[in-house]
């Protein structure tokens, strides 16, 4: 709710406001023109950090709700925009992110970065999946194919779903299921899934993942529920 984030902003005006577009753990998100209004109506001297971790997704899905970096940073110059190769690029592994911003704040940045943080193997793999971009398109495509087999199954158990546009899917689970127990009874049949209880929301995240593995969950939390 952008309105009522506002309404924060305006209460306490913190140096730094944290966006985080599609939002992480719920998985909506906005409408892009919504976000750029809201970054108008804030003091230049005010930090706001756009998480777009899982952009690719999201322009995959509704190209309306997606950020383009280059816009934002061309239009505001108090904007921090980070991405990721660790989701749609698949480097999870290689630990490799990004910020885009304008030169000032980039040069702030380089007083707080530590030497070698990235390692140029790293540089290397991701500079070669920029180029690979039949396999991004491929992996988002499979992605949201599996997502729809869970918005099904959920359906199918009496479960609500938040539309997601990201790489998981978070099941709101009913008032006589506890998400911290089935967070616990998947994770000792070696599954692992987010409990969302520290968010006020009874409720588990779940990462989307081969056709295989989703089975597999499926089986098991049909015999939790």
């Amino acid at each position: 709710d952008l309105d009522e984030f506002y309404a924060l902003y305006l209460e306490h005006k913190p140096s730094i406001i944290f966006l985080c577009v599609p939002n992480n753990p719920t998985g909506e998100s906005v409408d892009a023109m919504a976000v750029k209004e809201f970054i108008a109506k804030i003091d230049k001297e005010t930090l706001v950090i756009v998480d777009g971790a899982y952009m690719e997704y999201t322009r995959y899905k509704d190209p309306s709700k997606a950020l383009t970096p280059r816009e934002l940073i061309e239009s505001y110059d108090n904007v921090l925009y980070l991405g990721t190769f660790s989701k749609a690029y698949g480097l999870g592994g290689m630990r490799v992110g990004y910020g885009i911003a304008s030169r000032d704040i980039v040069r702030a940045l380089y007083k707080l970065r530590p030497p070698f943080n990235v390692t140029t193997l790293s540089l290397e793999a991701a500079s070669v999946a920029l180029e690979d971009e039949a396999f991004v398109e491929f992996s988002i495509a499979k992605n949201f194919e599996e997502m729809d087999r869970y918005d099904a199954f959920a359906k199918k158990m009496g479960i609500r779903t938040i539309d997601s546009y990201t790489n998981f899917i978070t099941l709101c689970l009913n008032e006589n299921q506890s998400s911290s127990k089935i967070a616990d009874a998947l994770l000792r049949k070696g599954m692992i899934v987010r409990d969302l209880k520290g968010y006020k929301l009874n409720a588990i995240r779940v990462t989307i993942g081969t056709p295989e593995q989703n089975d597999r969950f499926f089986e098991l939390i049909e015999t939790l529920l």
